[in-house]
C-alpha cells in the first residue's frame, strides 16, 4: 500500500475543504505529525466537556453531533460527511468540545496537531478569513434553524429535517434512499420533537407518497411538496 494517499497534500477530497487553497510547504506542516483513528459505527470521536485534541477532519464515514441538553436529553445540533471538521469551535476557541461526536456509520478521522495547524492560520491570512467567514455562515444557518425549531409545526419540522439530511448526504445512486441509515429517534432529535411525533408524521408522509419508508431507509419522492411543507406555517 502506498502511504502517500494517506496524506493532506494527497488526499483526493481536500478540494472540497477548507484546507483546499494550501500551498504544498504548509500542506506538508499539516501532514508532519498528522495521524488517522478508525471508528466503528456508533462510537464516539470526541466528548463534550472534553478537552480538544487537534484538528479533526472527518475523511470517512458520517457523524452526528450531539449536545446534552436539559434532563440529560440529547439534541443532534449538526451531520457531518467527509471532509467536514469536528470539534472546530472548541479547538479554535482554545475551550472544551461543545458538543460530542458520535459516528453513524464505520468512520475514519485524520487528526492534525494543534500547534501545526494553529502555524499554518498564523502565516496564511486568507486561510484565517476564511474561517472567519465559516464561522459566520454557520451562525446565520443556526439562527434561522432556531427560529424554525421553536416556531414551525411539527410537519414543517420533520420536512425541513429531511431536506436537509438530503441536502448533507445526497441520495443513494441505486435505490434513491438517502444516502444514510437514521433510527427514528435520530430524526426526531433533529427536528427537535417526540420520537412518537416523527413516527406518526413520517407515516403520514409515506401514506401521502411524499416519501417511500422502509426500515431506516427513506426516499424522498416530492421534493417540491416537501419543501412547500417546510416553509407552512400550517
Amino acid at each position: 500500500m502506498d502511504d502517500r494517499k494517506n496524506t493532506c497534500l494527497c488526499c483526493t477530497k481536500r478540494s472540497n475543504s477548507l484546507l483546499s487553497d494550501l500551498s504544498n510547504n504548509e500542506l506538508k506542516i499539516l501532514d508532519k505529525n498528522r495521524y488517522e483513528i478508525s471508528y466503528k459505527s456508533g462510537e464516539i470521536i470526541c466528548k463534550e466537556g472534553t478537552k480538544p485534541f487537534g484538528l479533526i477532519c472527518l475523511n470517512k464515514g458520517k457523524v452526528k453531533i450531539v449536545r446534552r441538553g436539559i434532563n440529560g436529553n440529547n439534541q443532534i445540533v449538526g451531520l457531518k460527511k467527509a471532509v467536514d471538521f469536528i470539534g472546530f469551535r472548541g479547538l479554535m476557541g482554545e475551550s472544551s468540545y461543545l458538543s460530542s461526536a458520535v459516528t453513524l456509520e464505520d468512520s475514519t478521522v485524520c487528526v492534525i496537531e494543534k500547534k501545526d495547524f494553529f502555524k499554518v492560520i498564523e502565516n496564511n491570512k486568507y486561510l484565517a478569513f476564511k474561517i472567519i467567514k465559516l464561522f459566520a455562515n454557520n451562525l446565520i444557518r443556526k439562527d434561522s434553524r432556531l427560529v424554525n425549531l421553536t416556531q414551525k409545526h411539527i410537519r414543517a419540522r420533520l420536512a425541513e429535517t429531511l431536506l436537509q439530511i438530503h441536502n448533507i448526504y445526497g441520495t443513494n445512486t441505486t435505490n434513491g434512499n438517502l444516502n444514510v441509515s437514521l433510527k427514528r429517534s435520530d430524526l426526531a432529535c433533529i427536528a427537535n420533537m417526540t420520537t412518537a411525533n416523527a413516527i406518526r408524521v413520517l407515516s403520514a408522509f409515506n401514506k401521502e407518497k411524499l416519501v417511500d419508508v422502509s426500515h431506516r431507509h427513506i426516499k424522498i419522492n416530492d421534493f417540491k411538496v416537501l419543501k412547500e411543507i417546510s416553509i407552512s406555517d400550517r
